[in-house]
């Protein structure tokens, strides 16, 4: 969602070596804003800034429930320990929903928005996921309370951390509608998750120098685990294809590094294929069912994707033994039984 900013003042300088600079500012006379513009990073700040300046926000929008929320008992009387998360998470809604007018928030649709904002962007931590639904839906149970809105649109959300999310694949129906519409970068992503079973945060950071033609080895960001990951033939032919324009395997619509973005293109790419009921998270459990597929023991699965192995079996048996993998295996039993 593309947020407004009211307020921010922008100032034209030269730097000591004669190039020009632009420095962005909260408010003209306010303190600057560090952060680069056009990222979500620049709209957290400026929201923080802003926050106790009741004209930064618009009147009638998410924004201004929040200043008001904030200031209000329900928030302050809160221990320090828990505000903290709390501004962690009304950081990033602020980032999405701080211009959004609360006749939307009112309206039909609402709800599918930021569930699919969640499972877009959060998906990859759970908890973290829950939290923020979880905070918003007090902002807008405080808007209720004083009639900013006349409902709720996010009470009685399931958790992420409590479903079975984890336990989620993409069907080949669902990859070859997607194949089918998305562009070329976003195939790759889909790819390389599908089969190598990562985290989208690693994916995005890998380099090229990670891949040696035979494997992938990187150092997963949450759990530190170095994981060497052999490569498939399918996924080997995509790589092998792919010109190299950034030191980054991925890259956005430019040819450039993922700084931000990647979640929206992302959406926009799963839309367009109507591609429902899967996220990218999703696809580290497809991983799992095509690893077993091929033979890989539980334990080399969960070594190589970071799930424990509790959970990788319990994936391989809600969804393994529904394909045709045991099937063609019965069928290559047949044929060594008929030759003896």
């Amino acid at each position: 969602m593309l947020v407004k900013l009211m307020g921010v003042h922008k100032v034209k300088a030269k730097l000591a070596n004669g190039d020009p600079a632009t420095y962005y500012y909260a408010w003209r006379g306010g303190p600057r804003i560090k952060a680069k513009p056009d990222t979500d990073a620049f709209v957290i700040e400026f929201a923080r800034l802003t926050r106790s300046r009741p004209e930064s926000a618009g009147k009638g929008t998410v924004g201004e429930l929040i200043q008001a929320y904030v200031a209000s008992e329900a928030y302050k009387g809160r221990k320090d320990s828990t505000r903290k998360g709390y501004d962690w998470a009304i950081d990033r809604i602020e980032a999405e929903y701080l211009d959004l007018p609360l006749s939307i928030v009112n309206g039909k649709g609402f709800r599918k928005d930021v569930l699919r904002w969640r499972d877009e962007n959060f998906a990859e931590t759970p908890r973290a996921a829950d939290l923020i639904v979880a905070v918003f839906g007090m902002i807008l149970a405080f808007g209720v309370d004083r009639e900013d809105i006349d409902r709720n649109p996010l009470e009685k959300v399931s958790k992420l951390a409590d479903s079975s999310r984890r336990e989620m694949i993409w069907t080949d129906e669902q990859v070859a509608k997607f194949k089918a519409t998305a562009p070329a970068r976003m195939v790759l992503a889909m790819e390389l998750a599908r089969w190598t079973g990562q985290r989208q945060g690693d994916l995005l950071r890998l380099t090229w120098t990670a891949y040696d033609g035979q494997y992938i080895s990187l150092r997963q960001g949450k759990t530190g685990a170095n994981v060497r990951v052999r490569v498939v033939a399918e996924l080997k032919a995509l790589l092998d294809a792919q010109k190299r324009t950034a030191v980054t395997i991925l890259t956005n619509r430019e040819g450039r590094p993922y700084a931000s973005g990647f979640g929206s293109s992302w959406g926009k790419a799963m839309r367009a294929a109507e591609v429902t009921g899967v996220t990218f998270h999703d696809l580290r459990g497809t991983f799992i069912t095509l690893a077993s597929r091929d033979g890989a023991s539980i334990k080399e699965i969960a070594e190589v994707s970071g799930h424990t192995e509790k959970d990788a079996e319990r994936i391989i048996k809600k969804h393994y033994l529904k394909t045709d993998g045991a099937i063609t295996k019965l069928e290559l039993g047949n044929k060594t039984r008929r030759k003896l």
